[in-house]
């Protein structure tokens, strides 16, 4: 992802959600004009969100080149010290910008659980009285839902982890530099 620019980003992401779900839409529907519009509109208004939410996080990206977006992404998701200390910057900014997304969604995760208390309902009476294509799509959007309150909170709890521990050595090695520039601070 990063190592594109916006628009790439837009199109990369918008792209592979906008075929998964207006595939989704096909097993559910069997109508491929349904998945035609589907991949159209869910696809081009999540990538121009997302595309718009990243760059609002990590304004600074712009700045970098795409390999180096991609090392300052790796080092901060991995929890480890970039190699080029001019990124170091990069890496704090990044950081911050991971908490700053992951504060913001917080006060939504209720609606999560309201979608996934939903869509058991709806896969339990799809099962029931529809169709196995049917329940097979209502039992996929099921999985999609648990999968988002089970197991990407706590993903997410270590990715902000790793992104603080590369921040931290971040701006401990950027002290020991001659840059001439001020070590990064804090978000």
């Amino acid at each position: 992802m990063w190592r594109v620019g916006s628009v790439g980003r837009a199109l990369t992401t918008g792209g592979c959600v906008g075929v998964f779900f207006g595939a989704l839409a096909l097993l559910d529907s069997g109508i491929p004009l349904a998945a035609a519009i589907v991949f159209v509109i869910l696809g081009t208004g999540y990538g121009i969100w997302m595309s718009r939410r990243m760059a609002r996080y990590w304004p600074n990206a712009r700045e970098l080149t795409g390999a180096e977006r991609v090392t300052v992404v790796r080092a901060a998701r991995r929890g480890e010290l970039v190699d080029d200390s001019r990124l170091a910057r990069s890496v704090v900014d990044y950081s911050c910008g991971l908490h700053a997304a992951a504060e913001e969604a917080r006060p939504y995760r209720w609606l999560v659980w309201l979608a996934l208390a939903v869509a058991a309902v709806l896969a339990l009476w799809d099962t029931v009285s529809g169709s196995t294509r049917d329940a097979v799509a209502s039992c996929v959007y099921v999985a999609l839902l648990a999968i988002e309150m089970f197991w990407w909170p706590r993903r997410q709890a270590q990715l902000l982890s790793n992104a603080d521990r590369a921040a931290e050595a971040a701006r401990c090695g950027s002290r020991g530099t001659s840059s001439g520039r001020p070590p990064p601070t804090p978000c």
